[in-house]
């Protein structure tokens, strides 16, 4: 599943849910429990997906890409995403619509001309209708965002997974934005001149008569700091220089310019990508300085209102219908999909009941908090199971929690941090109890 996500690469799980969605609903749920009938849906689901049922854009390059993509996978990993789609395409009908539809869409770079009024860009996303699959039932077109887990006690995929400096775009971010760049420049050159310490990974480097002025530099100081974040070297395997703060090690730069070819070996324990790891990790009770300061930041009187509703707004797509033209011509209903199933290695099926959550009853359930406070705070519990560059938060309205944010970097320091958000339990039982909303036109 892709869901949220920018697509990279094709998600097989979503193209075997177009196909399943053309299969009677009592054929999938034999197959819940009917090794040898589920074993059978898999080409049935590959031959409706390659059929005229399922629409693609001119050149059907998404469902070539997707009957190829599934072709190259292994049998576990076919019937694992066969199982979760199976859960998804009877989750969506138990809540959207029994029917079989008219018509079943796929969404790539390039959607069907049917279904082409729907993709927008808006809130800084180039696919703000982050759509996997549309089925049409009539002049009603229901998008679904797709997700998957193995099982029911496995965590929910992210709903998005974006780099943090997409949040804060734009002139009203302006003066976060500054201070968030300040702060983390600072962070990341102490980390440097840290290393420079004698017994450091970086100590030989900083004693190079090139680089001894290096030492007097102060990271308190925007000045001092830049100097240090932005030093780049040559290192081994690349082809230029690189930000000093991504260098693995000492030892990567060694004969790369001819300036660290006496330094020999770092030790493992001295691993510059480990030294800064280290430095970016928090405990159950303490937010590592980097992120604590992204915190203090967010929550800001000047800052936290504007940050949540963006956050809001993106991850939940709460202004998705509004930003549609398309009331009077068409209907178009939007859910988030979770599919979930796998095999055992026999390929017997072990498939669980799906969930939906509709974008009306989402929107409502969060107009019914619009007027408490927002605030977010360190998940100490979360944070304190993990020993990673990672950092755990909870948004909060109110008492309620909404979203399990995480911040986590992935290997480039140089950059702003990835940035991950779910839905709490809490936030989705509220949703689920909402109820459906009519839209009228």
């Amino acid at each position: 599943m892709e869901g949220f996500l920018l697509k990279m690469a094709f998600e097989i799980s979503e193209g075997l849910y177009a196909g399943l969605s053309l299969i009677p609903t009592g054929e999938l749920q034999s197959a819940v429990r009917d090794k040898e009938k589920f074993l059978s849906l898999l080409e049935v689901a590959q031959s409706n997906l390659s059929g005229s049922g399922v629409l693609d854009a001119s050149g059907n390059a998404t469902k070539n890409g997707m009957l190829s993509t599934i072709k190259s996978k292994t049998d576990k990993e076919k019937y694992d995403n066969l199982a979760a789609a199976i859960s998804a395409v009877l989750a969506t009908r138990s809540k959207v619509n029994g029917d079989i539809p008219s018509a079943v869409y796929l969404t790539g770079n390039q959607w069907h001309s049917d279904v082409e009024k729907f993709k927008i860009s808006a809130y800084g996303m180039s696919d703000y209708n982050s759509s996997d699959v549309i089925l049409r039932y009539g002049n009603l077109y229901n998008g679904i965002s797709l997700k998957k887990k193995p099982n029911a006690a496995a965590a929910s995929p992210t709903l998005i997974n974006n780099a943090f400096s997409t949040f804060i775009e734009g002139p009203v971010f302006k003066k976060v934005r500054d201070d968030l760049n300040d702060y983390r420049i600072k962070f990341f050159a102490s980390v440097i001149k840290d290393a420079f310490s004698p017994g450091q990974p970086l100590s030989k480097f900083a004693e190079l008569p090139q680089y001894r002025s290096l030492q007097s530099l102060n990271p308190n100081i925007i000045n001092d700091a830049k100097v240090l974040w932005e030093m780049k070297v040559n290192v081994e395997g690349k082809p230029r220089p690189i930000p000093l703060i991504n260098a693995k090690s000492q030892s990567s730069m060694v004969g790369v310019d001819g300036l660290m070819s006496s330094l020999g070996e770092s030790p493992p324990q001295k691993d510059f990508r480990l030294f800064v790891n280290n430095k970016l990790q928090s405990g159950p009770n303490n937010v590592n300085p980097l992120f604590q300061g992204f915190l203090s930041i967010m929550n800001r009187p000047d800052a936290k209102d504007k940050i949540s509703n963006v956050l809001l707004t993106r991850v939940l797509k709460l202004n998705l219908l509004d930003e549609l033209d398309v009331w009077a011509s068409a209907d178009f209903g939007f859910y988030l999909v979770e599919g979930v199933g796998s095999v055992q290695p026999n390929l017997t099926p072990n498939i669980s009941s799906g969930s939906v959550l509709n974008l009306h009853s989402i929107v409502v359930a969060i107009a019914k908090l619009t007027k408490q406070p927002t605030r977010i705070e360190f998940d100490s519990t979360k944070t304190g199971e993990r020993n990673a560059a990672k950092v755990f938060f909870k948004m909060y309205k109110g008492n309620i929690p909404i979203l399990d944010l995480e911040l986590r970097y992935k290997g480039d320091f140089s950059s702003y941090p990835q940035f991950f958000a779910f839905l709490t339990p809490e936030f989705k039982s509220i949703i689920s109890n909402t109820g459906p909303v009519t839209r009228f036109i």
